[in-house]
Parts: C-alpha cells; structure tokens; sequence
C-alpha cells in the first residue's frame, strides 16, 4: 500500500487541517499513482478546502489522475466543484469524461443538517381514494415535511443516491429515514393516513403508523392527522 494512506492515522487534535495540507504537497508527487490516491483521500475529507486542488488536478498529464480527481469532486458532493467540473467537459479521454459526467450528475449536498440529528426523506403521498385532487396530495405532502423540519430533522434532498445519502449521514453522525405515506378511504366521507417508516437509504422497515378522521373536508383534516401520525412514529421510534 503506498506510505499516502498512512495519512488516515493522522491524530484527530489536527486532523483536518494537515490533512489538506499533506494531499496538497502529495498531489504533486512525480508517481502518477500518488497524485491519484491523493485525489481519493482528498475526495474523502468532505471538506470545501479540497475543492481547489482537486480542480488543478483535472489538468493533470495522467488521464488516470484526471479521473480521480473527478471523482472526488463528485464525492465532495459540493456546489463549489460544479464550475470546474463543467468548465473540463472539453476532455478528450473518453473515461474522464464518462467521470466528470458522473460527478455532475451526483447531487449537491444537503448543507441545511443538523449533525447527529434526523435525516428524512419524504417520497410523494399515494392517493388509494382514487379521486384526490393534486393539491391535496401536496398538502399532505408539504404538512409532513414542515412537521418533521419542526421536530429539529433535515430533509434528503429528491433523487438522491444511496451512496450520497449515506456519504451524508455517515459523516454528520445522523439517523436516516424514509416516509411512505398513502391516503386512503375512511367510510363514504372520511380519510385515512397511512405512514410506513423505513430507515434510510437502506430501508429496513420500522413500522406503519395511521390515523383516521372525518367530518371536514380533506385540507382541514389533513392539517390534524399529519402532525398526530408523525407524533405517534415518532414516540415508537424514540425520536424526542
């Protein structure tokens, strides 16, 4: 294993920093090799600090190097590494540009978390009636994420990967689920919210949550069975 990696030791008092600092100095290496393993660790610190040498490191003479250091800058998963990677599309060697695509399709980062919190994602609602209007649906949509942005959790982003939901949690230190609601019929003018809660990105099922309710029309509903079916998940699931 080249001696690059032995940087993974490096005392936690100071991690960061010499971190950056070190990978700088070894992208710079002679051995193509090191520039490349240097562009993975750099892409390993989550830290806005390696996007600049990262970005350098696209020029670089080796098409291998190239490719790492795309991506790594996919890996940042920050809205710093766009321009960069965008302004190499020009690339001639086909595999770095298959990895600079790559890298500009993987999601920027949710920076709104709250470290060692909750990290939700909320699919759209189903609707088992059969005649909910959209704006229905994106209430009850819209209640959900307002209850658990509420609740202190923050929100996946739509569409993101699990390697980038994972790269998140992982690195705030957070608990990550997903929400499936369906709303189904409660007698002739009744509604009912059905919650399934799985984790996530790996989706192990917790559990399936519901509340019932009639008597108003839906949006007045909605606006009583969301908060208490999230409250009732949240109480099993020892969220508070």
């Amino acid at each position: 294993m080249l001696l690059v990696s032995a940087l993974l030791l490096a005392s936690a008092a100071h991690a960061e920093d010499a971190r950056i600092s070190y990978l700088k100095k070894q992208a710079s290496a002679k051995d193509a090799r090191v520039r490349a393993q240097s562009c993975t660790l750099l892409g390993k610190t989550g830290l806005p600090e390696a996007v600049p040498p990262l970005c350098r490191l696209l020029k670089d003479g080796d098409a291998v190097v190239r490719s790492a250091a795309a991506g790594a800058l996919g890996e940042l998963r920050l809205a710093e590494a766009v321009d960069c990677l965008k302004g190499a599309l020009g690339e001639s060697d086909s595999a770095v540009r298959k990895a600079l695509q790559r890298a500009l399709d993987t999601p920027v980062a949710n920076t709104n978390v709250t470290p060692g919190g909750l990290y939700i994602a909320v699919e759209p609602v189903m609707d088992k009636v059969g005649t909910l209007s959209g704006d229905v649906l994106g209430l009850a949509h819209e209640l959900i994420k307002q209850k658990v942005t509420a609740m202190g959790a923050s929100l996946a982003p739509e569409g993101e990967s699990e390697a980038a939901a994972n790269t998140t949690i992982n690195r705030n230190g957070m608990k990550g689920f997903l929400l499936r609601t369906t709303l189904l019929p409660n007698g002739e003018k009744g509604l009912k919210i059905e919650v399934l809660i799985m984790t996530y990105p790996g989706q192990s099922l917790q559990g399936t949550w519901n509340v019932k309710a009639s008597g108003a029309k839906y949006e007045s509903l909605l606006k009583v069975m969301v908060p208490k079916v999230v409250d009732d998940a949240a109480l099993d699931l020892e969220w508070k």
